[in-house]
């Protein structure tokens, strides 16, 4: 359950980070832009454009990308961190 927990704070401070850092780059985040994601939910045309995801899978594509993209990450990191949880407690 712990485990759980953990990786859905990272996940979701993984996918706050790459919204942010996409909001500050811009139009330079042309791949995968979570700036854009958000700006598509709220009705909004994304001043950055198009990403090459967009343009390959459409919006719900791009949102299941950033979603599980984060995802990943975040649960690599849960990973991490009860690994080297486990190495400190000698468990």
């Amino acid at each position: 359950m712990r485990f759980l927990v953990l990786w859905a704070l990272l996940a979701a401070a993984c996918l706050l980070i790459m919204t942010t850092v996409d909001y500050l780059i811009g139009e330079k985040a042309e791949f995968l832009n979570a700036w854009s994601v958000v700006e598509r939910l709220v009705g909004r045309t994304p001043a950055a454009g198009d990403s090459v995801v967009y343009r390959a899978l459409g919006a719900f594509g791009e949102l299941v990308v950033v979603l599980v993209a984060n995802s990943v990450i975040g649960a690599g990191l849960a990973l991490l961190a009860r690994l080297g949880i486990e190495k400190l407690s000698g468990s």
